[in-house]
């Protein structure tokens, strides 16, 4: 692959997929705590709801992208690019929500990080959507 070859479009997608990587990556970085202490998204006592359905979602969404800056065909009944970005805009809206509860104490990077690489997902992956399925 010739990233000096690719068009902006396909660029835009490997950052889409990149995105969901990170995203994923920060499932295991702390989420919660106080202190010393802390829980990521997979640990008993998390307040993350369906931890694997995020992990899912955030795979699917990744391989579209990638499957489409490879000029793949994506074999989906529906526009594959809106397909990835209402899978990974599901992680970011509750994401967002328990960035903005205050029944969960002391904020960490891995939600941060989180926040801002599911939203950048969601982002590229509409605007993908618009350049190519029109």
């Amino acid at each position: 692959m010739d990233f000096a070859n690719m068009t902006m479009t396909q660029k835009k997608m490997l950052g889409g997929a990149a995105a969901c990587l990170l995203f994923i990556i920060s499932l295991w970085m702390p989420w919660f705590g106080e202190g010393d202490f802390s829980v990521n998204a997979w640990e008993k006592g998390s307040p993350v709801p369906s931890t694997w359905i995020w992990l899912i979602f955030a795979l699917v969404a990744g391989g579209i992208m990638v499957m489409g800056a490879l000029d793949r065909e994506i074999p989906l009944p529906i526009p594959p690019f809106a397909t990835a970005f209402f899978l990974i805009s599901i992680p970011f809206v509750l994401t967002i929500a328990m960035l903005l509860d205050g029944d969960y104490p002391g904020k960490k990077i891995g939600l941060f990080i989180a926040l801002i690489a599911s939203g950048a997902a969601a982002a590229l992956a509409m605007l993908v959507g618009r350049e190519v399925e029109g």
